[in-house]
């Protein structure tokens, strides 16, 4: 049912997309507009109910580590209600504060520092410009493919940071703090995943939908005229969902796989914790220590090690040319396409193609 909701909704709005790309029909466009309001309210009811569906699962996950590891220890863990928070319980509890909080950050800056080389990317690049040669949709489909492609491998770059944040998490307060503590880290993580993921998505579809209820016409002053997508209120939601947007599909539907990844870790590993960590708390210390190291350098140092590999390659592409002539020639045919396309602008004869004009 979910799975459907959400689908319905990415449907809808890509043939809304493609409605208003394609044609000029002015009733086109307003049924493609309902049902594109229509598929935003379905696809963020079908992101409410992933997040309730990934709540469940981690209660249901949480109680099914508790009882395993205390049967484990010849306890009975139906009589382990009604017990005082220790202390790391406690330290367990704020953990899973501290740690989803630092994933809601590393993700959001992800998604800013992806936006940045997207922009960057495509900045006077004539990959993915249009093709003027050809005739739409022909037009599009290799500069979108080069979009696409740089676009999936600096997701997928983007993406081991928080990966390697939400594996060790566990590893870190389990043995930082025993199971007790790992238990309260997951109990009170998937409260506040929960909580953070709907108050993010519905703050997120507030904005979305607001400038959709403007663009589709729908908005009316006192008088009845129409407020369209040309007013300043319209420029205005147009930077609030700048900011509810990556709120609304990255952030909060992120928190559903953070703490289902937690617990799936957790019951993983359960054997690598023990009830108390007055032996393991020191393997603990290591975790931050490995796992801080490895999120810096996927978050900066992958880049960086990129840059310096690309110049380096780009500096020896460079000499390699220069000594076989290709660079002298490569800047003669540029100038020489200069030239071809001023005559052009000026309206004077095309040059054949086997005069070789220098100046």
């Amino acid at each position: 049912w979910q799975a459907t909701l959400a689908a319905f909704g990415a449907a809808v709005n890509n043939a809304n997309r493609y409605v208003h790309l394609t044609t000029v029909n002015e009733m086109a466009h307003h049924r493609a507009n309902v049902c594109a309001s229509i598929g935003t309210t379905t696809s963020h009811n079908g992101k409410c109910i992933a997040g309730q569906n990934a709540f469940f699962a981690t209660t249901c996950l949480l109680g099914a580590l508790m009882a395993d590891k205390y049967t484990q220890a010849g306890e009975n863990f139906k009589n382990t209600t009604g017990q005082e928070f220790s202390e790391f319980t406690r330290a367990g509890l704020l953990a899973s504060i501290v740690f989803t909080m630092l994933f809601l950050a590393n993700t959001l800056s992800a998604c800013i520092t992806m936006a940045k080389s997207v922009v960057s990317h495509c900045k006077d690049n004539s990959d993915v410009v249009p093709r003027k040669d050809k005739v739409f949709p022909a037009t599009h489909i290799r500069p979108l493919a080069n979009l696409v492609s740089f676009a999936s491998i600096e997701c997928f770059r983007l993406t081991i940071s928080p990966m390697i944040q939400t594996f060790g998490a566990p590893l870190v307060i389990g043995q930082l703090f025993g199971f007790k503590g790992l238990l309260m880290m997951l109990s009170g993580g998937n409260s506040v995943a929960f909580s953070l993921n709907m108050f993010l998505i519905n703050s997120g579809q507030a904005w979305d939908a607001a400038r959709k209820y403007i663009l589709f016409g729908m908005l009316k002053d006192e008088q009845g005229n129409v407020i369209g997508a040309e007013s300043e209120v319209y420029d205005t939601l147009g930077i609030g969902e700048q900011i509810g947007g990556p709120l609304e599909d990255l952030c909060g539907p992120a928190l559903n796989n953070f703490i289902k990844f937690v617990a799936v870790t957790s019951f993983v590993t359960r054997d690598v914790y023990d009830m108390s960590p007055a032996k393991s708390w020191p393997w603990g210390m290591v975790q931050i220590a490995v796992n801080f190291a490895l999120v810096a350098f996927f978050k900066w140092g992958l880049t960086i090690t990129i840059k310096y590999l690309e110049a380096a390659l780009k500096k020896a592409k460079d000499r390699i040319e220069y000594e076989e002539g290709t660079a002298m020639l490569q800047e003669l045919e540029a100038r020489d396409r200069q030239i071809e396309e001023r005559m052009q602008e000026r309206g004077g004869p095309k040059k054949d193609d086997e005069e070789v004009q220098l100046f």
